[in-house]
């Protein structure tokens, strides 16, 4: 039996899977004249029973498309032993970011720098499927690709369009689809809790998705996790609803048990204080399940722009031998500057004193009250600010208040998939 298929220009073996889903898979395929690497997705028997309008979707959707932070379709072709048609697009050999975060050493979540990488480049995808009308509704970080550029850049691509549609921002859908941790709980209650609802949908289901998978990637955590997982549907839902607004993650840990809620992320991440507060608002935003309180796309894309555009500075606090980081607004002020670093170290203006290149950092600046942070130097990790507090003149080398990470145990009962999960949670321990 020959594992080896072929459509007129590509070729690609069926046991080189990079990804499966419900209706087909991808394979990693050649281009017959060029030797160029590909991806080529087929689809299955479940895929042909949909009906033509919604088969072709996919197809019209990829061609529809043509954005550096979506997977480039490079052609539409018909398998030559089916006949099915296939998808060749372009191969992207970082993996899916699912992948990524299922990594022991992102247990807990990306870096800082790698963190704001994806936020930019998913938003920016996002802003030119909404410029054009559609929306993706199954958006997780398994339909995001690594693709890793000839010169080592990095750019993360949104892939997997079989459930994406036009929809106008005024406009409602009532079909499901999706993944159900990643659902917005309306969706969720008709499509897992199966309850005959008549309820319909309209393009911001996409923005809570986001939120969940933004929340994933800065943690390596699902943000609302009923104990039992997916088997406790009814308290998962119970849990996406009940929540006040601004928590962002609710958590059971026993049967039955209470649900922990939080408005904080959780200080396992690698995500710098002065970024989590910019960060925290952001995921509350999203995951906001009141009509009246939902976010919009415009308020989503306004909000990361702002974020990204931000000036990072880099602080070195001497007295409690640690780094620190505020990101400021261009226009800032040096009072801001200090309002912010008090807010980290509750030092006092007053009492602050910041010192760069052998100087005192405010007579670095033109004019230190009308100085805004757009002129202030570049800072780097290793060329920080460093910042004294006067009030208090000892050095005390405090560290990170780091939560006590429960070595896990392997239980009685013997299971492949169980021990495989327990061995990746001592991974990420150690």
């Amino acid at each position: 039996m020959s594992f080896l298929r072929g459509s007129s220009n590509y070729v690609w073996c069926t046991t080189s899977v990079l990804g499966k889903g419900a209706t087909g898979a991808v394979f990693q395929g050649v281009n017959r004249h060029s030797g160029e690497a590909v991806a080529v997705k087929t689809f299955n028997q479940m895929s042909h029973m949909r009906p033509q309008e919604v088969q072709m979707r996919e197809f019209e959707v990829l061609k529809k498309v043509n954005h550096r932070n979506i997977v480039k379709l490079l052609a539409i072709e018909e398998e030559q032993e089916s006949h099915g048609k296939v998808i060749v697009m372009e191969l992207c050999t970082g993996g899916s970011l699912f992948n990524i975060l299922d990594d022991p050493e992102n247990s807990h979540g990306l870096e800082e720098k790698e963190f704001l990488l994806v936020l930019h480049h998913l938003a920016a995808g996002m802003k030119h499927l909404r410029d054009n009308n559609l929306i993706h509704r199954d958006l997780k970080p398994g339909n995001i690709m690594k693709f890793v550029g000839l010169d080592g850049s990095t750019q993360y691509k949104l892939t997997d369009f079989g459930a994406a549609r036009e929809l106008e921002d005024d406009q409602q859908f009532m079909s499901l689809y999706g993944t159900e941790e990643y659902l917005h709980p309306d969706m969720y209650e008709r499509a897992v809790l199966k309850k005959s609802c008549t309820r319909s949908f309209g393009a911001n289901v996409d923005l809570w998705s986001i939120g969940v998978t933004l929340f994933h990637v800065a943690t390596g955590l699902l943000p609302f996790r009923p104990h039992g997982g997916r088997r406790n549907k009814e308290t998962m839902y119970r849990i996406t609803t009940e929540k006040q607004p601004g928590v962002i993650s609710g958590v059971q840990t026993s049967d039955n048990g209470p649900i922990d809620w939080s408005k904080d992320l959780p200080p396992t991440c690698q995500i710098s204080l002065g970024l989590r507060k910019l960060v925290t608002p952001l995921l509350g935003g999203l995951l906001e399940v009141d009509p009246d309180r939902m976010w919009k796309f415009d308020k989503f894309f306004s909000e990361v722009t702002a974020l990204l555009a931000r000036k990072k500075i880099y602080l070195f606090h001497v007295n409690r031998v640690h780094p620190m980081t505020i990101y400021m607004q261009s226009d800032h002020k040096y009072d801001q500057l200090e309002w912010m670093i008090h807010d980290q170290s509750d030092v006092l203006p007053q009492h602050q004193l910041l010192l760069y290149s052998n100087s005192v950092f405010k007579k670095l600046l033109h004019s230190a009250d009308n100085s805004t942070a757009s002129s202030y130097p570049v800072t780097s990790l290793h060329d920080p600010i460093v910042f004294f507090s006067t009030h208090d003149q000892d050095i005390t080398l405090t560290l990170p208040k780091t939560p006590s990470l429960k070595f896990p145990s392997f239980p009685n009962v013997v299971s492949v998939d169980q021990d495989a999960l327990t061995g990746k949670s001592i991974c990420s321990v150690g």
